[in-house]
């Protein structure tokens, strides 16, 4: 029974002296978990919180974006979604306790840099597929009347199915482009190009008057910079404009 002992403890310790010179393996020194925001991520900073008007920069512009990797671009468009969803939570917000939202542009801001993203991503993706295998890449579109009889985009959409046997879908295509063109419909198109009009000849007057009144204070006005401001403006009707523009004489180079 001894001798079946100390051979156990002799086995156990050359095992353990084998074990000792294993080359060891060292762990990480630091080690931290991902970053699990709150839903703190959904409204306005603390530091914003009940100031009427917070200090914003301007949108990204096309040119800016061009100049990005794209990883940059996937990270900026999750920065420019997380601002959206702020903004949108805090207008909401500010609805329901009917108090004015300070600096609310910033939603328009951060739309036209995404939409300015989206249109960088698109222009990649077109170059690549146009080098690579000679097309766009995008699916084609055409015009094509609607209902009412407006000519609006279509882009056309592969199914499973063909178009012969998927009567449902057939149906959904009579109903949302099928135009007669009967006497109401023409009516109605009459009516609608007539309000369109309207509200762009309304759209031009306005800033006509803004460019006038700019031309009435400031007679030495760059007319090209004045144009580049108010693009629906006509430098040559503006000139002859002197009723809004005042006593104001001098002449410019259109």
């Amino acid at each position: 029974m001894a001798q079946l002992l100390s051979s156990i403890v002799s086995t156990a310790a050359n095992h353990v002296s084998s074990c000792t010179r294993l080359p060891v393996i060292m762990g990480r020194s630091l080690a931290t978990s991902t970053v699990r925001p709150g839903l703190e991520e959904f409204f306005e900073k603390e530091d914003n919180l009940g100031k009427t008007r917070i200090r914003v920069g301007r949108s990204w512009r096309l040119e800016e974006l061009r100049l990005k990797s794209n990883t940059d671009l996937h990270k900026l468009w999750y920065v420019l979604l997380k601002e959206r969803n702020m903004l949108l939570t805090m207008e909401h917000a500010y609805k329901e306790a009917y108090v004015a939202m300070p600096n609310d542009e910033r939603i328009d801001k951060v739309a036209e840099s995404m939409e300015n993203l989206e249109e960088v991503v698109k222009e990649r993706n077109r170059a690549y597929y146009q080098l690579e295998c000679g097309v766009t890449g995008e699916r084609d579109r055409f015009m094509r009347r609607d209902a009412l009889g407006r000519f609006v985009f279509y882009k056309p959409v592969e199914h499973s199915m063909p178009s012969q046997m998927n009567t449902g879908y057939r149906k959904t295509l009579r109903f949302r482009y099928g135009c007669s063109m009967n006497e109401p419909v023409k009516d109605f198109l009459g009516k609608f190009s007539e309000n369109i009009n309207f509200k762009q000849h309304y759209k031009e007057l306005l800033q006509m008057r803004e460019a006038a009144r700019v031309v009435r204070r400031f007679p030495e006005v760059d007319m090209d910079a004045l144009v580049q401001k108010y693009p629906l403006v006509n430098p040559e009707r503006l000139m002859r404009w002197k009723k809004i523009r005042g006593q104001n004489t001098t002449v410019h180079d259109a």
